[in-house]
Formats: C-alpha cells, structure tokens, sequence
C-alpha cells in the first residue's frame, strides 16, 4: 500500500519527464511502503531503462526501501529481502535516493545542442 510522502511530487515529475535510460544497466527491488504503489515504481524502473527483480538475487544492483524503515519495523527483525539483500552485496537505498539517482543520470545524459 502506498503512503503519500515527501518524494511523491518528485515521482510524478519523473514521470512526465522521460528521463531515458537514467537506470540502464542496474538492477532493483523493493520492499516497505512507499510513496507510490509498487506497480508505479516498477514502471518507473522500466522506463528508465532499470530492471525489476521481485526478489533481491546475486545480481541485484539496490533495494529500495522506505525511509523510515528500522528492524523495530518488522516482527522478529529485519524482512526477508532485506536480509537477502544485505547477504547478495545489495546497495540498500530509500525511495528518496532512488529519485535522485534518477535526476541525476537523466541530467547527465541531456546534451546541449550547438546553435
């Protein structure tokens, strides 16, 4: 269930602005509540030219996860993809670093045209 948050403007941006493929190359899962419905962010993984895994694998480049997440969160500790995240390597971010990795790659990749 999605939870309205401080990143859920910078997600409707990130939508209307077609940002390419600001994520070709990684790979994502995702586990909590956050500021959009799972779906939402699964298409805005693919848009971006990322990759989503229902479940953190080997070869899983992040999770995302909420910002407000902590092992108190969850009954007896930390979530099971949580825990398969951290044993794979898997770089663990929140939804708002997510966002700006997103801006960051599509304003990397923006070419000024020489007039």
């Amino acid at each position: 269930m999605a939870r309205v948050n401080e990143n859920t403007d910078t997600a409707t941006v990130i939508e209307i602005m077609e940002p390419g493929n600001a994520l070709k190359g990684k790979r994502f899962s995702i586990t909590g509540h956050l500021g959009r419905k799972r779906d939402d962010i699964v298409k805005i993984i693919e848009e971006c030219g990322g990759v989503y895994e229902k479940q953190p694998t080997y070869g899983t480049t992040y999770l995302i996860t909420n910002a407000d997440w902590n092992a108190g969160a969850v009954k007896g500790g930390k979530s099971n993809k949580l825990r398969k995240a951290e044993a794979n390597g898997t770089k663990i971010i929140n939804e708002s670093k997510f966002y700006e990795m997103i801006m960051q790659n599509a304003e990397d990749s923006i070419v000024d045209p020489e007039f």
